[in-house]
This record gives structure tokens, C-alpha cells and sequence, in this order.
């Protein structure tokens, strides 16, 4: 494996890293990442914003594209009607989890279609590609999370905004506090680019942005804020299991969909173990985190 002074999976986040990009190379990819994300917001926001139908179409395509970048990442010689295969099941799974909200009969196809999935693709590969199930779970979670929180009747898409956006901030703060500050790795193994200032770092750009957020909807943001913090924790999270992967299968990015960015797991890991957990403390406390109080 590569040491670490040759990381394989650099997560810019909390970055304090020694060697530096090139100044031309550094400047042209930041640019990419600009142009990116200005192409690519606007739509998705308005998706949010939209909801219902074009919602799911949205988390849909995305666990498409997670589950068929997974299929790339851990059987890149499965070939393209596999992979194909795989980004059609997960889009599938997340339609099926969202039909059972009011169609609970839809939850037999969640247990049917991943064992149909198996047996296909032994079909067509001649292997018991067990390794590829996974990334149906891990594509599928935070789709069918974050389409749960959309839909809920009280800021259903406040929260799910906030979530999203909290993790984003979590990703810059982290960087420029990293970057700016330097200091301890916290796990140089696993990625040593990440430092103790940058998750500080992370943790108070998430807890500021939920206070905000907080203030805004006229709510508690000493709770938002404390639950931006923990937020930005579980993403680091995810983001060091992401590194952790692509250190494993000595890979650079996940992929190289999105230009500038790399992949689809390089720019969502942290919204992998976030929107799950999110997802599951809303349901058990019946509102949003954003309508939480102490009493």
C-alpha cells in the first residue's frame, strides 16, 4: 500500500498536508471545482425545492451513480452490463423504499430485488460477486434518508437542506482550517492529510451554519448548533471510512464523474453516515432535529 507521503485518497478536508500541488495544476482544479459546482447546484437545489416526484428522481439517479461507481471501484472487471445492472437495482431499491411509505406491500420487492440482483449477476459473470451488495446498502441508505427527511410535514425541506449543506460546510471549514492552522494528524495512516484543527475547524463551521439556520426558523440554536457540531464529527467519519476504502484499493478518487471533484463517493462520504443516523434520530423523536427543544 502506498505510504504516506503518496496518499492515494487525498480528502482535501482538514487538509495539512507537506507536499503541495503544483500552483498551475492546484489553480486549474479549483477552477473545474467552481465551474462544477455551479453547473450542478442550481439543479439540485431546485430538485429539493420541488420535491415529491422530482425529488426521488434525484436520490434515485444519485444511488444510481454510487452504486455503479462502487461496482467500478470493487469489481472493475465486471464489466459495463454489471455495473448497469447495479445502478438499475439501487435506483429501484430507493423507488421501492419510497412506494412503501403508503404502499407498505412495496417492502417485499427490498428483500426481492437484491437476491434477484445476486443471481443475475452470477448469471452473466460466471461469480458469486457477493462483494458488490455493499454498495446497494451504502447507495441506498442515504438516498432513502434524505428523501424520508424531505418529505416530512414539518420543515421537511429546511432539514433536509440543512443536512445536506451542513456536511458541505463541514468539508470547507475543515479545509481551510487544515490548511491554515496545520498541527496534529488525527489518523496519518488512514489519511494524512486530516488534522485536530481542521475537525475543530469543521465542527465550528457546522454548529455556526445550524445556529443560523436555528435564529432563522425562530427555533433553539444552542440544540442545532450542538447537533451541527455532531454532525460534522459523523461526516469526518465517513470521510475517514471512504479514505480508509480507497487507501484499501489504491485508488486516488472514487471516480472522475464530476470534474474537479472526482467521484460520486469523494464528494457525498460524509453524507453516507450522516443522513442515516439524521434520519433514524428523527424518526424515533417524531420531528425534525431543526424543532427541537429542551423541553
Amino acid at each position: 500500500m502506498p505510504g504516506a507521503d503518496n496518499d492515494p485518497a487525498p480528502d482535501g478536508a482538514g487538509s495539512g498536508a507537506n507536499k503541495t500541488p503544483a500552483p498551475a495544476g492546484r489553480s486549474r482544479e479549483l477552477v473545474l471545482r467552481i465551474v462544477s459546482s455551479l453547473v450542478i447546484l442550481p439543479p439540485v437545489i431546485l430538485m429539493f425545492w420541488l420535491g415529491d416526484f422530482y425529488f426521488l428522481a434525484l436520490v434515485a439517479v444519485l444511488a444510481a451513480a454510487m452504486a455503479w461507481e462502487w461496482c467500478s471501484l470493487v469489481a472493475p472487471d465486471s464489466g459495463s452490463t454489471v455495473s448497469r445492472l447495479t445502478a438499475l437495482v439501487a435506483a429501484l431499491l430507493v423507488g421501492a423504499a419510497a412506494i412503501a411509505f403508503w404502499q407498505p406491500a412495496a417492502l417485499l420487492a427490498l428483500g426481492g430485488l437484491p437476491l434477484i440482483y445476486v443471481l443475475v449477476v452470477r448469471t452473466l459473470s460466471g461469480a458469486w460477486r457477493l462483494r458488490l451488495l455493499p454498495g446497494l446498502l451504502v447507495a441506498f441508505c442515504p438516498a432513502i434518508a434524505i428523501y424520508w427527511v424531505r418529505q416530512m410535514p414539518e420543515a421537511g425541506l429546511e432539514t433536509a437542506l440543512w443536512l445536506a449543506f451542513s456536511v458541505v460546510i463541514t468539508d470547507i471549514a475543515a479545509y481551510v482550517a487544515g490548511r491554515t492552522i496545520g498541527g496534529p494528524k488525527i489518523w496519518r495512516r488512514v489519511s494524512p492529510n486530516k488534522t485536530w484543527a481542521g475537525l475543530v475547524g469543521g465542527m465550528a463551521g457546522s454548529a455556526g451554519f445550524g445556529a443560523g439556520i436555528a435564529v432563522y426558523l425562530e427555533q433553539a440554536p444552542i440544540i442545532v448548533a450542538l447537533a451541527g457540531a455532531v454532525i460534522a464529527v459523523v461526516a469526518q467519519a465517513g470521510d475517514f471510512a471512504e479514505s480508509a476504502l480507497k487507501r484499501y484499493l489504491d485508488v486516488k478518487d472514487s471516480g472522475h464523474l464530476i470534474p474537479g471533484h472526482g467521484g460520486i463517493f469523494d464528494r457525498v462520504d460524509g453524507q453516507i453516515t450522516v443522513l442515516p443516523l439524521a434520519a433514524a434520530l428523527m424518526l424515533l423523536t417524531g420531528k425534525s432535529i431543526l424543532l427541537w427543544s429542551w423541553f
